[in-house]
């Protein structure tokens, strides 16, 4: 589901032109130092497809193993991944928890079966980005995703129905992560800020929103340059990069409460003595 954004017909011939990755590489590098974590460990990709491959294998990871709905790899949902708790050392979603029904309940689920850390790209939530969305510049669903599609897939669990884009901050990371793990302790480290991380062809397809109209009128590459130009500036600032449209988040698994006890193979309340 990570690469289900694509392009409607737009009635004209665009060459494809590959994503700048360098903004969410440079995110992605800095965060899996902080968190130490180890190259050779393996990661599990949560709806996962080839782009993810080349993301993970640009920050140095050897071994990936790939898991969506269908397709290659492993056949798992996100919102209830039939896999043991602490199956995998790492596990990453890429554009993929706002095509679930419930992105908490996924979230909660890659928690559950990491040993050591979750690492997930989604859009941020702020109000610059509500106030794209008010004035039509961003739109709240993906209907393009799904007429990409052939209006058959792309949207909610990968099915034909436009999506909601859920957005994160990162309060709401530790409450869903709070609620559906109470027994355990975990660092959420977010880091919200802009990325373009959009071609041509991507832009043009947003007809639902004034995007489109003005990747037409200035150029879908010459506002594909603008874009990432901007991109420079606002993340400068902690404030402007605050306001950004990506949300990347680095949760970490920790020991369990210390009001928590292991009993016949549960966690239990500590009896009090």
């Amino acid at each position: 589901m990570s690469n289900a954004m694509g392009i409607a017909e737009t009635g004209r011939c665009v060459t494809e032109v590959p994503k700048n990755k360098s903004c969410l590489l440079s995110v992605m590098r800095r965060y899996v130092e902080l968190c130490d974590v180890g190259k050779s460990e393996s990661v599990l990709v949560v709806g996962g497809g080839q782009e993810d491959t080349e993301i993970l294998s640009a920050c140095g990871f050897e071994n990936i193993v790939l898991s969506n709905l269908d397709g290659s790899g492993l056949a798992l949902d996100a919102e209830n991944i039939d896999l043991p708790d602490d199956s995998f050392p790492v596990v990453f979603a890429h554009a993929v928890l706002h095509h679930c029904r419930s992105p908490q309940k996924a979230v909660g689920e890659m928690a559950r079966v990491c040993q050591k850390h979750v690492f997930f790209v989604e859009p941020n939530d702020s109000w610059a980005l509500r106030m794209l969305v008010r004035l039509r510049f961003s739109f709240p669903y993906e209907l393009a995703a799904v007429a990409a599609n052939g209006y058959t897939s792309g949207g909610v669990r990968n099915g034909p129905i436009p999506n909601f884009i859920y957005r994160w901050t990162a309060n709401e990371v530790t409450k869903s992560i709070s609620s559906y793990h109470p027994e355990r302790q975990f660092k959420v480290r977010a880091h919200p800020y802009w990325d373009f991380y959009v071609n041509d062809r991507e832009l043009l397809a947003r007809n639902e929103s004034r995007v489109a109209a003005l990747a037409k009128n200035l150029g879908p590459g010459n506002l594909v340059s603008l874009l990432q130009l901007s991109q420079i500036f606002l993340n400068l600032l902690p404030l402007s990069r605050s306001q950004g449209n990506k949300f990347f988040c680095a949760i970490s698994k920790r020991e369990l409460q210390p009001w928590i006890d292991t009993r016949n193979g549960s966690y239990q309340l500590k009896k009090q003595d």
